[in-house]
C-alpha cells in the first residue's frame, strides 16, 4: 500500500474515531437533558400536586367579615288574638238581707195579701269553671332600632369563584395524570 493510501485510510481512520466520540457525546449529552427533563418532569408533578392540593384548600376555605347595621325599622301590623281560657271561679258569696214579700192567705174563701219581711243570712258557695273567649286584634305602629354587627361567613366554592377554581383543579389533575403516563 501506498503512502498515499496509508494516509487516507489513517485520515478515514481519524475520521471514524471523531465521528464515533462525537456520537457518544452527543448519545451522553442526550441521556444527561433526558434525565434532567426527567427530573423536571417529577419536580413539575409534585409542584401539580402541591397546587392541585392548595386549591382544593382554597375552595374550602372562607370569607369572613362582619357588616355593621344601623337603621330604624318602621314595624306597623295587627295581630289577631283568639283564645279561649277557661277561669274557674271558687268563692263564698255572703247573703245578708230582708226581702219584703206579699203571701196571699186564704180566709173564708177570700184571698188576703199579707206582706212578709223575710231574713236572709246565709252564705251561698260557687265552685264554677267559666270559658272566656277573648276575641281582638292588637294594632302595632312602632319603630325598631336596630344597631349591630352581623357576621358574614361565605365559602369560596360558593362564591362565582368557585367554578373557576374546580376547572383550573381539574386540568391541573388533568396535566399531572398526563405527566404521571409520560415519565418512567
Amino acid at each position: 500500500m501506498s503512502n498515499s493510501t496509508k494516509a487516507f485510510f489513517s485520515f478515514l481512520l481519524v475520521l471514524v474515531i471523531a465521528s464515533l466520540a462525537l456520537n457518544v457525546f452527543l448519545l451522553w449529552q442526550w441521556l444527561s437533558f433526558l434525565q434532567q427533563a426527567q427530573e423536571v418532569g417529577r419536580e413539575a408533578q409534585l409542584a401539580i400536586s402541591q397546587a392541585v392540593a392548595d386549591l382544593g384548600d382554597f375552595e374550602q376555605a372562607a370569607i369572613q367579615f362582619t357588616v355593621p347595621v344601623q337603621n330604624n325599622i318602621p314595624v306597623k301590623m295587627e295581630i289577631p288574638y283568639k283564645k279561649t281560657l277557661e277561669i274557674p271561679v271558687k268563692l263564698n258569696v255572703p247573703i245578708k238581707q230582708q226581702v219584703k214579700a206579699q203571701v196571699p192567705i186564704e180566709i173564708n174563701g177570700v184571698k188576703v195579701p199579707i206582706e212578709v219581711v223575710v231574713p236572709i243570712d246565709m252564705n251561698v258557695p260557687i265552685d264554677h269553671k267559666q270559658a272566656v273567649t277573648i276575641d281582638l286584634v292588637i294594632p302595632i305602629d312602632t319603630t325598631v332600632p336596630l344597631d349591630m354587627e352581623v357576621p358574614v361567613d361565605i365559602k369560596i366554592s360558593y362564591t362565582e369563584l368557585g367554578p373557576y377554581v374546580e376547572r383550573l383543579r381539574s386540568m391541573l389533575n388533568s396535566m399531572n395524570e398526563a405527566l404521571s403516563n409520560r415519565l418512567p
